[in-house]
């Protein structure tokens, strides 16, 4: 994609251009060289770029021009330097690993004919990246895992969960005594991007929470009505060396039993990290790992992905919303056929009124989304929307509103 034609696509807020990326000293993108199938751009790692620590990494330039926060936009600053143009904080070092720092006495670089961009005016240290390709990596795949109970440890053990089939999952014991929980160790800590779980047998109310040590958790995903059989949860870019999923609640009964069961449970990292190393080292790499150009940025305005970041907690409360009627209408679906008070809800007109209102939904989006472009599928991603997730749940909402309505006829 022409860079220049995507970041026009941001410029939703027609007139407003920041006054950062304009003036005497021109903004530019920093395109990597290496051999990828996506053009790869360094940009600040989740759009933190006010935040000193963040790491500066390697991701889709299109898909940082979607996420719409100028992670990807710098500037040279007069002593060498290189500042995010929109957070003011300059590309610095912890070591080899390279990361955001005050612009106050840090690093300045140097860019050589060759390509590479040497650390400091006589050093010999150049940007490179350390890891096997560009892209993601499912880091929890064939990862050591555990369960606090299992159905039969060889048909259905913890590392089914993680074992890349669709024909095999991880179950519980029927009618488990209390919360039941599934554990990652990624053998190392790891930035995480996504969590993603297949479920077999989906459970109603779910955390998932990630730790560094094993010790101290971090909760970063919480729910209590799930009616889908797949979630998603975008983690930024959380460091993490254990991952644990605990299930509170099942969905649906099987069999007159509450059981739990994971089909596939991903944890998606870069597989790169960017790094300094020796200048002469890094040029003996075979994917141009170690070569940066800049490409100029005319224009850009983050006040669209302002706007559109300001409607995702109205997004979020309408999805909770509706997920909870839907799993309580789950839960007494099956007692509604001998409920002598049947024809008195339905007349009430709120579940055909909700029906109506999901119609009218699942038509507006099917008439957006048929059009969607790879370009709207990454704005949708680097800004916390699951589109699939949300027709998933409306179908599903209208799938049991349905069966409701059959029941009480």
């Amino acid at each position: 994609m022409n860079m220049h034609v995507a970041h026009a696509l941001v410029l939703l807020c027609v007139g407003r251009v920041d006054a950062k990326v304009s003036g005497d000293n021109p903004s530019f993108m920093m395109v990597s060289g290496i051999t990828s199938p996506a053009e790869m751009c360094l940009t600040v790692a989740n759009g933190n770029v006010e935040i000193e620590g963040v790491d500066v990494v390697l991701e889709s330039c299109a898909a940082a021009v979607a996420a719409g926060d100028g992670r990807e936009i710098w500037q040279h600053l007069p002593n060498g330097q290189i500042s995010n143009a929109l957070g003011g904080k300059c590309i610095g070092t912890d070591g080899d690993s390279v990361n955001l720092k005050a612009c106050d006495g840090g690093s300045t670089w140097e860019l050589q004919g060759n390509g590479q961009l040497k650390l400091g005016r006589s050093g010999e240290y150049c940007l490179s990246q350390r890891g096997s390709t560009a892209g993601d990596e499912d880091v929890a795949l064939r990862g050591a895992t555990s369960a606090s109970s299992s159905a039969d440890t060889t048909a259905h053990g913890a590392n089914m969960a993680v074992d890349g089939s669709s024909s095999t999952f991880w179950a519980s014991a029927l009618d488990p005594d209390g919360p039941v929980s599934i554990t990652i160790d990624l053998g190392g800590a790891r930035k995480l991007s996504v969590a993603q779980v297949l479920w077999e047998f989906p459970a109603k109310a779910f955390t998932i929470s990630v730790s560094t040590d094993g010790l101290k958790w971090s909760e970063v995903y919480a729910t209590d009505s799930n009616v889908l059989t797949s979630t998603n949860v975008a983690l930024g870019s959380i460091s993490a060396s254990k991952v644990r999923v605990v299930m509170h609640e099942a969905a649906e009964a099987f069999q007159g039993h509450s059981v739990y069961g994971i089909k596939g449970l991903s944890l998606h990292a870069a597989r790169l990290q960017t790094v300094v190393e020796d200048c002469a080292s890094a040029a003996k790499s075979n994917d141009a790992r170690d070569k940066y150009f800049e490409t100029h940025v005319n224009e850009f305005s983050p006040c669209s992905s302002k706007a559109l970041r300001s409607e995702l907690p109205s997004l979020e409360a309408a999805r909770a919303s509706v997920a909870s009627v839907v799993a309580e209408l789950t839960g007494v679906l099956p007692k509604l056929s001998s409920c002598h008070r049947a024809a008195g809800l339905m007349s009430s007109g709120g579940a055909t009124q909700v029906l109506h209102q999901l119609k009218e939904s699942a038509a507006r989006h099917e008439r957006f989304g048929n059009k969607g472009s790879l370009t709207v599928q990454s704005v949708d991603s680097q800004n916390g929307i699951h589109m699939d997730a949300a027709v998933a749940l409306i179908k599903e909402a209208r799938r049991v509103i349905l069966a409701t309505r059959d029941a009480l006829s």
